[in-house]
């Protein structure tokens, strides 16, 4: 059975199906990242979340494709593929690469900062970009100067969330 023909729908069972079985058969995870990184339709949604499924559950299937995300990053356009990859880079080790760390930091402030991305998406960036003052604390400037503004001009979920963010940032700066 073919990943295309178990992600017949969008349910959390046949994404569960799907992981299962790259589980057994981990070259299947290959077609689910190509799937995700065609950017086509309802099926790059399906396959984005197994992706992140696998990621979360089974991260060194998803090691060797780490670098590969990182560059396809800023040219991503799909919404779920796009808050899918977002979802991993808020839990995933990124390693000590400074160049993808650069790719994955401009990226997120981008996204943030713009006001037609899905909520999702510019949450899953405030979260990366959290994570990454802790590796590059210069940056808290900036994130602190956006978050201001998110809280000023978001809608009110994403407000309250850049509001809860710059208090854990500014706790975490205390002496």
């Amino acid at each position: 059975m073919s990943l295309e023909e178990i992600l017949f729908d969008s349910s959390r069972a046949a994404a569960d199906m799907a992981v299962d079985i790259i589980r057994q058969k981990p070259e299947m995870f290959d077609d689910a990242y190509r799937m995700c990184m065609a950017q086509e339709g309802k099926m790059a949604m399906r396959a984005a979340r197994v992706v992140q499924l696998i990621a979360e559950e089974y991260p060194a299937l998803f090691d060797p494709y780490f670098e590969d995300l990182v560059h396809r990053l800023p040219s991503l356009s799909h919404s779920s593929v796009k808050r899918s990859m977002m979802k991993i880079l808020s839990f995933y080790d990124y390693g000590d690469n400074e160049e993808l760390h650069g790719i994955i930091i401009d990226t997120s402030f981008r996204w943030m900062n713009d006001f037609d991305e899905e909520i999702a998406v510019r949450a899953y960036s405030i979260l990366v970009l959290q994570r990454f003052t802790k590796i590059y604390p210069e940056i808290s400037g900036e994130l602190i100067a956006a978050l201001q503004i998110l809280i000023e001009n978001a809608k009110e979920t994403l407000s309250k969330y850049a509001g809860r963010v710059l208090k854990e940032i500014y706790r975490d700066a205390a002496p």
